[in-house]
């Protein structure tokens, strides 16, 4: 069931590669109140199905997401014993490779002949690379109250404009401009650059595996020592072990997290790697690397990073923030390992501050026939573990006053069912934001789903969340249990370029002391996906009375104008998007959605308000490729 469903999602790019990670997006952001560096990981998906890379190029295939390590090494053993791969299809006979693996890389990856060449003059790169430019511009139609009160320096528009070069995803290079709401045109936009060269020099000993200038990323480990960039979340359930990226370069239009300088990373020999890199990026200056072991199906990696800051960071005291960061440089030193044993995998890091203080997290993930998996993890984070780039995984907002024991499993059932659950218990020892008091919390989640006849699909999920916190108004004083509880389904009705998607989402939030919310939202969309033009159209009708009630929900986007609604309240959210294939070389992309409130007389709140019960913002985007 779950290699048809994603296989129906993946057909037509993007609105395939959106669909197939709707699910996993909301139940993210709604996990983590943002969708901060989601937008970054759908632009990859995106600029990779524009871009396959060569699934016979196995030093490319290893910059993809969601492969393992292992994954990559037994393509590289098939290859060797069989010749090259003639067909994406013949993924599934390489060992290691399930029918989801294979059905998340399809769109990303090609079959051709590939033969190991020097590096390119300018001449060939310029005439066979690919040259991408996007112009957008958007905003609101209504005038928030900021822009009324001065309190807004600019207009209420965003533009964006972004040049990529690509040569055979081994060298890349993109600049890009943007202008944000509220700010005045050419003072204080958004302006940044990243060149990537991969496979500069290779050779016996020494090869050159990627290097990256301007503004890049560094994911090494399971996030404990050093991760920037987006965040990682599973596609499949709610599984904590991470697949590192290394050095990248960062999503053009991410203003947050992202490092500056150059970045490199180095091959001696097959088994081992250094990866190096120093940064100069908002008022710090940073520097740090990880180097790599490979022996079998073991990997062992070393991570150490330090941070110095241009200003001393000063916290005012509160209940909350005693063991807060504060001081002007920082620093962290890291072990992480992964361990493959037949169908059984280990992973895990441990690292520790400057000031020694420990942070450590580890598991094991058991692969069962028939795509069935089950992992278990362990975490223990110290409340002082003070790393400003860190992301692993975690229940709270920062890698640090947590401990917990996660557990997740994917299993094919009878009727055709296929089953997705996860488990976390969690305690903070300590005082946390919302909660002045040490607590406790869990995490509960089920998902069924099954194929409804040749063209249909349907799942529900329940999700359960203990927490506990403040009692509002008794300035911590007092602390009281909640449980939010939400009721998702869905069915998916698949036919030729046609596709119907019909969501229902019930939500509870319940307390010991200061009342109940709840909330329920309904959603239906129809896209269409013909040869030189797509569609998508949705409307959501809602009822929520509580902001933590509030319901997350995706909807059909356009490039680098990533977003996912927040409901609340009484109305009805409609949008609208086009995607048209003008000529071969340029494309139009449009999104237009309103929002209607009925009874209300702003949405929004502070200088962000707009007056009346309608709110409509719109899209526009360019794109030329040749």
């Amino acid at each position: 069931m779950i290699r048809r469903f994603i296989f129906l999602l993946l057909f037509a790019l993007p609105f395939a590669a959106e669909a197939q990670m709707e699910d996993a997006i909301e139940q993210w952001v709604e996990e983590h109140g943002s969708d901060a560096g989601v937008a970054e990981l759908s632009d990859l998906l995106i600029q990779l199905a524009e871009n396959p890379v060569n699934i016979n190029d196995t030093d490319a295939v290893a910059s993809l997401p969601f492969l393992s390590p292992f994954q990559v090494k037994a393509l590289k053993n098939y290859i060797v014993l069989y010749g090259q791969i003639l067909s994406v299809k013949e993924l599934y006979l390489v060992p290691g490779f399930d029918s989801l693996t294979v059905a998340l890389i399809t769109p990303m990856v090609k079959a051709n002949p590939y033969e190991k060449r020097s590096f390119p003059g300018l001449a060939e790169m310029f005439k066979k690379g690919r040259h991408t430019l996007v112009a957008g511009l958007g905003g609101t139609v209504e005038r928030a109250k900021g822009y009324d009160n001065g309190k807004y320096e600019g207009d209420n528009l965003r533009g964006l404009l972004c040049y990529r070069f690509n040569y055979d995803n081994r060298v890349v290079f993109q600049l890009a401009a943007d202008k944000d709401p509220t700010e005045a045109w050419g003072k204080d936009n958004h302006l940044s650059y990243s060149l990537v060269i991969g496979d500069l020099w290779g050779g016996t000993t020494v090869h050159i595996e990627r290097i990256v200038m301007g503004r890049f990323n560094v994911q090494f480990g399971q996030g404990v020592t050093l991760w920037t960039g987006y965040e990682p979340f599973s596609l499949t359930g709610s599984s904590p072990v991470r697949y590192a990226g290394g050095v990248k370069a960062a999503s053009p239009f991410s203003e947050e997290g992202w490092q500056e300088g150059l970045a490199a990373t180095v091959g001696f020999g097959r088994n081992v790697s250094l990866s190096a890199f120093g940064s100069r990026a908002n008022e710090e200056w940073m520097g740090g690397g990880h180097l790599q072991l490979r022996y079998g199906n073991l990997i062992l990696g070393v991570t150490a990073s330090a941070s110095f800051l241009d200003d001393s960071v000063r916290l005012r005291n509160y209940v909350y923030n005693q063991d807060y960061f504060r001081g002007d440089r920082a620093g962290a030193l890291g072990v992480d390992v992964l361990w493959q044993v037949g169908r059984l995998l280990f992973f895990g890091e441990a690292a520790t501050d400057a000031e020694g203080h420990p942070a450590a997290i580890g598991g094991m993930r058991l692969s069962l026939r028939g795509d069935n998996s089950i992992g278990l993890a362990v975490r223990h984070y110290d409340s002082r573990y003070h790393n400003l780039h860190t992301a692993a995984y975690s229940i709270g907002s920062r890698t640090a006053n947590e401990q917990g024991v996660s557990l997740d499993g994917r299993f094919h059932l009878p009727l055709g069912l296929a089953a997705l659950i996860s488990a976390d218990v969690h305690r903070f020892p300590k005082v946390k934001y919302g909660c002045y008091a040490p607590s406790t919390g869990s995490k509960w989640q089920l998902q069924l789903g099954r194929d409804v006849g040749h063209k249909g699909e349907a799942w529900v999920r329940y999700t359960l969340r203990h927490q506990q916190r403040n009692v509002p108004g008794t300035s911590g004083k007092v602390i009281e249990n909640t449980l939010r509880q939400q009721l998702q389904g869905q069915y998916r009705f698949t036919d030729g370029p046609w596709c119907l998607t019909t969501r229902v989402i019930l939500s509870w939030f319940n307390t010991e002391e200061s009342g109940n919310q709840q909330g329920w939202a309904v959603s239906q969309e129809v896209r269409y996906s013909g040869d030189r033009w797509q569609t998508a159209v949705q409307a959501t009708w809602h009822d929520i009375n509580g902001y933590y009630a509030r319901i997350y929900l995706s909807e059909s986007y356009i490039q680098y104008a990533y977003s996912m609604p927040m409901l609340q309240g009484r109305g009805l959210r409609t949008s609208v998007v086009l995607r048209c294939d003008i000529t071969k070389w340029l494309n139009l992309n449009i999104k237009y959605t309103l929002a209607f409130r009925p009874g209300e007389d702003h949405i929004g709140s502070d200088n962000a308000a707009t007056p009346g019960p309608v709110r409509q913002t719109w899209h526009i985007q360019l794109r030329c490729k040749f």
